[in-house]
């Protein structure tokens, strides 16, 4: 969604298929906090916690905290996965959004507190109150197998929860874009660089992924791969 995949209120466009180095410092949201393995009792078809982002073809993110690119189709496909949805981000994240999503349940992962959203300090915490009290799930079609509860960035915080084995579905948008090339020189600016994932941990779930291009939107086309705990 962003550097930052989720740095928009919305990111449903399109069906699913039937069948399926670092250039500058990597940034994140800074939330460094230990997590137990204690996931939320909500359980979709496909799992209860689900990590969503976007990245490029060369693995960003985004840049300085923001997105890279401006994909307006992969906009709505976010908002339809998470809309009444328990979301979980970084205090960076938070900032980089201005404000809560709307329809969401926010709960920022920090040590050190942020005005205004519920914010817990480890992940596991932030996971359980961002699945507290969700009501019916309004989500349609294959969205409402899909997870209640989210994280949404940034980077660290993709990273903490698959080093923690909590992540039971990784919903990701592949982006047919080179963005470093797309940025030109850095000239001091910071790239976000997409998690480390161990993908022998996860199989690919066909009915929830692209077996082709979805056609261009804004900056790229782009399809949607969905992983799922092996």
């Amino acid at each position: 969604m962003s550097g930052v995949v989720a740095g928009t209120s919305g990111r449903a466009g399109g069906g699913f298929g039937a069948d399926s180095a670092a250039v500058g410092p990597v940034t994140g949201s800074g939330a460094t906090a230990l997590a137990t393995t204690t996931a939320p009792a909500l359980s979709p078809a496909l799992g209860r916690v689900g990590l969503i982002w976007a990245q490029s073809d060369d693995g960003v993110l985004g840049v300085d905290g923001d997105m890279a690119w401006r994909v307006p189709a992969d906009f709505k496909h976010f908002r339809a996965a998470t809309m009444g949805c328990g979301v979980v981000m970084g205090s960076r994240t938070w900032h980089s959004l201005g404000g809560a999503l709307p329809g969401r349940n926010c709960v920022v992962l920090t040590r050190r507190g942020v005005a205004g959203p519920t914010c817990a300090s480890t992940l596991d915490e932030a996971l359980q109150l961002a699945g507290a009290g969700l009501g019916p799930d309004s989500r349609e079609g294959i969205y409402r197998t899909f997870p209640r509860v989210w994280v949404v960035g940034g980077a660290q915080v993709y990273q903490l929860a698959l080093d923690s084995d909590l992540a039971d579905v990784l919903v990701i948008s592949e982006l047919e874009l080179d963005a470093r090339a797309k940025l030109g020189p850095l000239h001091g600016r910071q790239l976000t660089l997409a998690p480390q994932v161990d993908y022998s941990r996860f199989r690919l779930e066909a009915s929830a992924s692209d077996s082709h291009w979805r056609p261009p939107s804004g900056d790229a086309r782009w399809r949607v791969k969905t992983w799922v705990r092996a």
